[in-house]
């Protein structure tokens, strides 16, 4: 087991051995690099969803001169604040465009009917056929058969419909 050890042990400082420590200069210079990276990623983000953030844009650029100056400190400083911008305002956009497009759904949802009255066939043409392609309705012809099969205790004939009858819309 000591062999074991031993041996295990000689392998890992043998592997290790021709590596020399990072400088702290040099870790600097790679975690500000990092920042700059993440920083350009999200922002690449936001200009494909159309996110302004010049703010955070012009953060990246000081980043990136102080880099460029070996300010390793405040380059990372300022790559990391550009991120959190364009991250807050990628979030706050994903968000009202979420809350939107729920918003849209429920005046949709609200306009859709969910009885709808016959009325004459020389005011409105009004068969299932043409029901079903109302837009508030399915806004498809092809489904007059959910209608039919929906009121069959009403409908006897799906060519024939009178008027004042009350069809339920099922969604």
């Amino acid at each position: 087991m000591k062999k074991i050890m031993v041996v295990v042990l000689c392998g890992f400082l043998a592997a290790c051995g021709g590596k020399k420590a990072m400088t702290a200069e040099q870790e600097a210079r790679l975690n500000a690099r990092d920042a700059i990276v993440r920083a350009e990623k999200i922002i690449t983000v936001c200009a494909q969803e159309e996110v302004p953030v010049p703010d955070a844009e012009k953060l990246l650029n000081e980043a990136k001169r102080a880099l460029d100056d070996s300010d390793y400190l405040p380059a990372k400083e300022k790559a990391d604040a550009s991120y959190s911008l364009a991250k807050k305002a990628l979030d706050d956009a994903r968000e009202a465009r979420e809350t939107a497009l729920r918003e849209a759904r429920k005046e949709f949802d609200a306009e859709r009917a969910d009885s709808y009255t016959v009325r004459s066939w020389a005011e409105t043409r009004d068969c299932l056929w043409n029901i079903a392609k109302q837009s508030r309705i399915y806004n498809d012809p092809w489904q007059w058969k959910k209608i039919y099969m929906a009121n069959k205790d009403q409908i006897k004939d799906p060519d024939i419909i009178y008027k004042g009858q009350i069809f339920k819309i099922p969604r």
